[in-house]
């Protein structure tokens, strides 16, 4: 059996919305509770990182119990790294600092199977291509104080981090470690991109490092199957701009989880009420 964690950092909510009250999109919200009682069904314990404010929501309208336990380690300010153009910071900061190692698995993602992982390397998602309108050369960044991308191949395929299992606890710190480096550095220029700068210190780093040290890649996933029907992994992805773009469809995805919960964790059927009352759309 393996832990899992859900990670969640509310200072990108507060970055765009700096007066209002702390919510979650309802569809999110569902997600994310099948995905923390399918992990316990089938693979181990499972546990919320987040900060204060997080914590409190959770707590305050009863969702908490479908985690083993909220941890707050992320701080609200998430170390002064720019939470608009590094909103999945708060990830880095809790793989860095869980107190002892487990699978990393996005809210947005369920896992359906028990999983068997390697124990020598590292497990992410799948891989993805290098497209230069997401993964420009990371030079043109113009990132000063980050000296270790000199040595970095920039061949090395990106590692998407939907999921992520690092099991070598020095590999674990040192990609996290670079990764908050870099956000950090890259912070002290604001600009309005929301995905490059991101996707670099959270995933084609990752590739990087892994080329680096000879760490060797599994993946749950092929990346040239992504769209093709299977029963494995349910990952929202870019089905959740279009839930929040259509009513019909973000309508009859939460009923279907209603129905889900009900049938496959009666012990929880209260808990759809407490998301529908706490929650927005």
């Amino acid at each position: 059996m393996m832990n899992g964690i859900h990670v969640n950092s509310t200072a990108p909510f507060f970055a765009r919305q700096p007066h209002s009250e702390y919510t979650i999109e309802r569809f999110s919200l569902y997600c994310t509770v099948i995905s923390a009682l399918e992990w316990r069904k089938k693979n181990g314990a499972v546990y919320m990182v987040t900060d204060r404010i997080a914590g409190d929501y959770y707590r305050k309208n009863g969702i908490d119990k479908v985690w083993d336990s909220i941890l707050e380690l992320i701080p609200e300010d998430i170390e002064g790294i720019d939470p608009e153009m590094f909103w999945a910071a708060g990830k880095l900061i809790a793989l860095r600092d869980i107190p002892q190692n487990a699978a990393l698995v996005d809210e947005d993602l369920i896992v359906w199977k028990t999983l068997s992982l390697s124990e020598t390397s590292v497990t992410c998602a799948h891989r993805e291509y290098i497209s230069p309108d997401i993964y420009p050369d990371p030079k043109l960044f113009g990132v000063q104080g980050f000296p270790i991308l000199d040595r970095l191949d920039t061949q090395a395929l990106p590692c998407n981090t939907a999921f992520l299992y690092i099991p070598d606890d020095s590999f674990r710190l040192f990609y996290t470690n670079q990764s908050i480096a870099f956000m950090k550095a890259a912070s002290a220029n604001k600009c309005g991109d929301r995905l490059c700068r991101m996707v670099f210190a959270e995933q084609r780093l990752l590739g990087m490092l892994c080329a680096l040290t000879g760490t060797e890649i599994d993946t749950l996933m092929d990346m040239n199957k992504l769209f093709i029907a299977q029963d494995d992994y349910t990952h929202l992805w870019g089905a959740k701009q279009a839930m929040r773009d259509n009513d019909d469809q973000r309508a009859a995805f939460i009923e279907r989880c209603r129905k889900r919960i009900k049938s496959d964790f009666p012990e929880y059927s209260d808990i759809t009420d407490a998301i529908d009352e706490c929650t927005k759309n």
